[in-house]
C-alpha cells in the first residue's frame, strides 16, 4: 500500500475528462464524467443536497491509476442506503454516524460502483489499495466508517476476497450487505415473442393482455435518442417524472431538479434512450420512459406519463425496453428498484452488495449484526419473489451480485 497515494479532488471538474472517460468502466454510463458533471452542474449533488462531490485520484509512485466517484453524504436520502437508524445508535455513545464518506453514484441503486481503473493497469491490486485508501482518507477526516453502495459484481468479488480478512486492513473488517434488484437477462431471444414463449400460458396470456390493452388504445411505443429527441421530450420528462413522485408522498424520489433536464440533453443525450409511447395521430408522447444505455445494458430510470391507462406503464417501461434489448442484442436490463410484480414479468432477483467499514467497535458490532440480519432477510425476499417467475423452466441460475430493498415503498420506476 506504501507506494499509492489518494489526492482528493473534489469536484469533478477539477478531473481531467478525457482521462477520466478513457477507463474501460467508464463506458456504463452512470459512471461517465458527463453524468456526475450534469449532477453538478444542475445543483442535484451539493452541500445543501446532502451530497458533497469528493472525487479522487489514486496514484501510483506519482503516475495517476484510478479515478473514485466519492462523496461526503450528510443523510441517507438517494443513496438507496437506509442506514439512518445508526445516528441513534451513535449519539447514544457520543459519537456521530453522518457526515459519511462513501464511494456511491447519487440516486442510482445500480450495482455499477467501482474504481476506474486506467487502461494497461493491472485492476485487482488498485481494488486492493482503492478500499484501504479511502478508509485511510475516511478515518484521518474523522468520518465514522468508509462505505461503497451499490458496487459492481466484478469489484464485489475483490471485496469478498480480500476484505473479510483482519489483516487486510489495519482499519478492520469491511461488512458486507446484500441487497435485492431485478434484472432481465436476454437468453439469446430473437424476437420479444421468443421471450414470453418462454412463459408459462397463464403469464404468457397475461402479458399479451397487456399489450392488447395499449394496442386497442391506439399507442405505439418507439425508442427515441436523448440526443434527437428535442427539448420538449426532455421537458415532458421533468413534468411527468414530478407527476410520479406525486404519487408517493413522503415515499417519492425527487432528487433531479428541473434544471438537471435541462441540462442532460448535452451532457447525457448520447446515453439515453426514451422509451416513448403515441397515441395514433399525435406529435406529443402520452408517456415516457427515460433509460440509460452501457454497451451491452440498460436500465431503466424515471418514468411518468400525461394521464394513466391500463398496460401503459407496463408497456412503457418493460415491454417495450425488453423488446429494444432483444433487438439490440444487449445482455440485460435493469429496470429499476421495487415493484413485486416484475418478477411475474421475467425480471429475476439479484443481490448486489454494499460494504461499510466501521471504526469504532461500540458502532461496528451493532452494524455487523442488524447487516446480518438485514442480508439474510434480502436473501429470503429474493427467492420468495423468484418464486413468481413465469418460465415454463427455470435455467441454472449463476453466482448474483446485486441489490437493495425492493419492498420499501421508495424505488425509481
Amino acid at each position: 500500500m506504501s507506494e499509492y497515494s489518494i489526492r482528493v479532488a473534489g469536484s469533478i471538474s477539477n478531473v481531467d475528462r478525457a482521462s477520466w472517460n478513457s477507463c474501460p468502466a467508464a463506458a456504463c454510463p452512470f459512471l461517465s464524467w458527463e453524468f456526475f458533471a450534469s449532477l453538478e452542474a444542475s445543483g442535484a449533488v451539493s452541500e445543501a443536497a446532502g451530497w458533497i462531490p469528493a472525487h479522487a485520484e489514486l496514484s501510483r509512485d506519482g503516475k495517476v491509476e484510478a479515478y473514485l466517484p466519492l462523496f461526503v453524504l450528510l443523510g441517507s436520502a438517494g443513496s438507496f442506503v437506509w442506514d439512518d437508524g445508526m445516528e441513534a445508535a451513535a449519539r447514544s455513545v457520543r459519537l456521530r454516524w453522518y457526515p459519511k464518506l462513501a464511494g456511491a453514484v447519487p440516486f442510482t441503486p445500480a450495482p455499477v460502483w467501482r474504481p476506474l481503473v486506467l487502461p494497461g493497469v493491472d485492476e485487482r491490486p488498485v481494488f486492493a489499495a482503492s478500499a484501504e485508501a479511502v478508509a485511510t482518507l475516511a478515518r484521518d477526516g474523522g468520518f465514522s466508517g468508509a462505505h461503497f453502495h451499490w458496487v459492481d459484481p466484478v469489484f464485489a468479488q475483490a471485496m469478498v476476497a480480500f476484505g473479510g480478512r483482519e489483516e487486510a486492513g489495519k482499519h478492520g473488517l469491511w461488512l458486507e450487505w446484500k441487497r435485492q434488484a431485478y434484472r432481465w437477462t436476454n437468453s439469446g431471444y430473437g424476437t420479444f415473442d421468443d421471450f414470453t414463449g418462454s412463459f408459462s400460458k397463464n403469464m404468457r396470456r397475461n402479458v399479451a393482455r397487456d399489450r392488447a390493452d395499449v394496442e386497442r388504445a391506439g399507442i405505439a411505443v418507439r425508442m427515441v435518442r436523448g440526443d434527437e429527441a428535442g427539448h420538449r421530450m426532455w421537458r415532458l420528462m421533468a413534468d411527468w417524472d414530478e407527476r410520479t413522485n406525486d404519487k408517493f408522498g413522503p415515499w417519492a424520489a425527487r432528487f433531479l431538479p428541473p434544471r438537471f433536464f435541462e441540462l442532460a440533453p448535452e451532457y447525457l443525450g448520447s446515453a439515453v434512450r426514451f422509451s416513448a409511447a403515441y397515441e395514433r395521430g399525435s406529435a406529443d408522447p402520452l408517456a415516457l420512459a427515460m433509460l440509460f444505455r452501457g454497451p451491452d445494458t440498460i436500465w431503466g430510470r424515471y418514468w411518468g406519463s400525461a394521464r394513466d391507462l391500463p398496460g401503459l406503464h407496463f408497456e412503457t417501461c418493460y415491454y417495450a425496453p425488453i423488446d429494444y434489448a432483444i433487438r439490440e442484442g444487449l445482455a440485460g436490463f435493469d429496470p429499476g428498484m421495487g415493484s413485486h410484480h416484475k418478477a411475474r414479468r421475467g425480471f429475476r432477483s439479484i443481490l448486489a452488495s454494499s460494504f461499510h467499514r466501521v471504526f469504532d467497535r461500540r458502532l461496528a458490532r451493532p452494524f455487523a449484526d442488524a447487516l446480518a440480519e438485514a442480508s439474510a432477510g434480502e436473501v429470503a425476499f429474493a427467492r420468495e419473489l423468484d418464486a413468481d417467475l413465469p418460465f415454463r423452466r427455470d435455467p441454472p441460475v449463476g453466482r448474483a451480485s446485486i441489490g437493495s430493498g425492493p419492498h420499501d415503498p421508495r424505488r425509481t420506476s
